[in-house]
Order: C-alpha cells, then structure tokens, then sequence
C-alpha cells in the first residue's frame, strides 16, 4: 500500500468541469485509476506521497502517541473504539498528521477492523498494540489505555537514561582525543621549535630534542590506543544495532562482555521489560504472547536470552513460578518469583522486580560516568606531565645556557 496524491477532473452539471486534489492510500497507480472511473472521475496526475524524513521523526514522536493514546481514551468511553479512532482523525487540524492518519482512515473508511487501521499508523510498538488489543477483547479499552500510556512514558524515559550514561562517557572520550591530538600536533611542536631557538649549547639541544622525541612517541601511542579503541566501540555498537534481533551474533557476545556497559545495559533492560510484562499482564495479555512480546523487544543478549528460556519452559507445560526464577534473575527476585499464586501477584512481583533493576541500572550509569571521568583525569594526567618534563629540560637548558654566558663574561 502506498499513499498517492492525485489530480482528477469532475463533470459538474451544465457541462462544467472542475479540477480537484485528493489523497489516496492504494497499492498501485491501476488501482487508483480504477477507483477513480467507477466513481465517474478522470484523473490528470498521480504522483506517489513520499514523506520527508525530518518529518516523519517530528510526527511520530512519543509525544503523538500519548496524545492519541489519551483522545482515544476520552473518545471510547462513549463510543466503539473504531468509530472513536476515526473521530480523531477527521478532527486533526495539522496537515502532517493529516497525511500520516491517511492510510488509518482508509481501512476504516473501507469497513477494517480497529486494530488493522492502528497498525496502519505505524506508530506504536509491539508491546503498546498488545495492550491496546487485549482491552479491546476485553471490552475494557478506556482502563487499559492507562497502561499503554504508562508504557509509552516509562519507554522514553528509559532511552534518556541509557542515552545520558553513552552521552557522557562519549563526551568523556571525545574530550581525551581532542587534548591528546592538541598536544601532539600543536603544543609538541611549538616547544620544539622555541627550545631549539633558545639553546646555544649543543649538549643541552640534543637532550632536549631526545627528549621531544621520547615524549612524542608516547603520546603519539596514547593517541592510538585512545582512537583505535573509540573506533572499534562504535564499529561493535552499529554492528550490534545493524544486528540486535539476531540471536548469538558475536557483536552481542562481544557486548555483553565489555565491563561496567554489559551490566549496566543488562540491568536497564531487565527494568524496561519486567515493567513491561507487569503492564502487558495487567492489561490482560496472555503470558506466552507477552513472553513472545518482550523477546522480540529487547536487544540486550542476556535479558533476551531469559525470556527465551522462559517462554520454552512455559509451552513446555513448566510450572509458572518454576520457568520464570532462574539465572540471570538474582535469589531474592526468584524467590519473590517462587511465591507468586495468581497472574496478578506475577505483575506485582515484576513490577517490584523493574524497580530494583531500576536503581541498579541509575548506579550501573553512575559507575560509567565516573569510570569516564578517572580515564579522563589518568589520560589527561599523562598528557600534562610530558609536557611539564618537556618545560622543565628547556628551562633547565636555558639556565644551564645563562650560566655559560655569565661564566664567559667574567
């Protein structure tokens, strides 16, 4: 399916003709033709709607989605939730959303389903549609939207805390090139030129030019170290990102190796999808179809990898409590796991599992950025003592320089 902007000629009465414009979500360039002269119309032009992608990031953003999630809220409780959805729709003002509702407002205009024409949009994730569509089923659509809501802003605020702590430690990085890169290709130099300039005594020049060259090769070699492994962290992250659904990728064993980042990402990522699972089971999700849910959602390797586990043992007839408390969950939240009696004390014991997590996860980001700033300070360190013992030669052949002059004045 595709969205079409078409120019089409209508017959008027008394002969007259006038030229109108229309969107259309239709799979071919036929198929709108088609749809075109069975109503009677002629078209001029049919050109393909490509959206810009600055656009498509400022339309579908977080903030569209709680604001769709809360009007479809409002608009259900008096209505069926496709009618309330189509509400929305011929309502919206901005032309953006206008163009992107267009292929919603087809497959409701045409007799769809409310949860097809939701999926048109494109705009909530997997986890929000399970929600959405088990209130649906359930005839409960205006209580459960609270947990697609709740989802929706617990998601953003989970990507500013992993963004913040790979901010920060990529700020940390960046700091340490730019001086190291500074003091090779600008400050090592310069002290190389004065010093020869101020010497008269060959000894003392060739010292400290031997000593210039000592100082450039280490920090030539700390330059090295430093962007040949920024280099290869960034290669390993795309390579992750390009292939974070592909299960046993050796960019994912190689991330979840790497100190202080796999334990913080494993612990973030615990918290995203126990709460998760807490909403998807409070919004009455079926457990294997949540379970399926959180395995397609999450990248992390380990996480992803238990919820694995958990969903095989649950088909496999495992009992509930006993498929969910294992590695890599701690003893106590097994424990807590091993007491549950119902579905409903298994979304409390998640719920209080994603908040533990939680605070691991903000003290797994405080041990980043502090391990950013003692490289910082130890690279930093190394930079500023070469350059003091650079100072210190040429001063000190400056005075040895001084003293032979004064000598040969007496």
């Amino acid at each position: 399916m595709k969205l079409w902007n078409v120019r089409y000629a209508v017959t008027l009465p008394g002969g007259h003709v006038s030229v109108r414009e229309e969107d259309f979500y239709l799979p071919s360039q036929d198929e709108v033709r088609r749809v075109l002269r069975a109503k009677g119309l002629w078209p001029i032009k049919i050109t393909e709607r490509k959206q810009d992608m600055f656009e498509w990031m400022d339309v579908r953003s977080a903030a569209w989605q709680i604001q769709l999630l809360r009007a479809l809220r409002f608009q259900s409780a008096t209505t069926s939730a496709g009618t309330a959805l189509l509400n929305i729709i011929e309502g919206e003002t901005d032309p953006r959303r206008r163009l992107a509702f267009l292929p919603t407002r087809s497959v409701l205009k045409g007799g769809g389903s409310f949860s097809e024409a939701l999926r048109q949009l494109k705009l909530m994730d997997a986890a929000t549609m399970s929600i959405i569509m088990a209130g649906e089923r359930a005839g409960d659509l205006k209580s459960v939207i609270v947990h697609a809501i709740q989802h929706v802003d617990e998601k953003g605020k989970q990507m500013k805390l992993v963004m913040g702590a790979l901010g920060w430690l990529s700020f940390d990085i960046f700091s340490i090139i730019s001086t190291i890169w500074g003091a090779q290709f600008t400050f090592i130099p310069y002290l190389k030129t004065s010093g020869n300039k101020s010497s008269t005594d060959p000894v003392a020049a060739k010292k400290f030019n031997d000593a210039i060259e000592t100082v450039s090769i280490i920090n030539y070699s700390l330059m090295v170290i430093t962007l040949g492994g920024a280099a290869a962290i960034a290669a390993i992250g795309m390579i992750f990102w390009k292939n974070r659904h592909k299960a046993d990728h050796y960019a994912s064993r190689m991330i979840s190796k790497l100190p202080l980042i796999s334990s913080y990402m494993h612990d973030a990522t615990m918290h995203d999808t126990t709460k998760l699972m807490s909403r998807l089971l409070k919004g009455n999700v079926p457990l294997d179809e949540a379970l399926k849910i959180l395995i397609d959602s999450c990248i992390e390797p380990i996480t992803r990898n238990y919820w694995r586990e958990c969903l095989s043992r649950v088909m496999a007839g495992v009992d509930t409590a006993k498929a969910l408390a294992r590695p890599p969950l701690t003893k106590q939240e097994s424990d807590q796991l091993r007491s549950i009696q119902s579905l409903e004390q298994l979304s409390e014991v998640f719920e209080s599992i994603s908040e533990e997590r939680h605070s691991m996860a903000k003290t797994g980001q405080k041990k980043i950025m502090m391990f950013g700033v003692i490289l910082t300070m130890v690279l930093f360190g190394a930079v500023v003592l070469t350059m003091i013992y650079l100072l210190s030669i040429q001063n000190q052949g400056f005075m040895d320089s001084m003293k032979d002059i004064g000598k040969g004045g007496g």
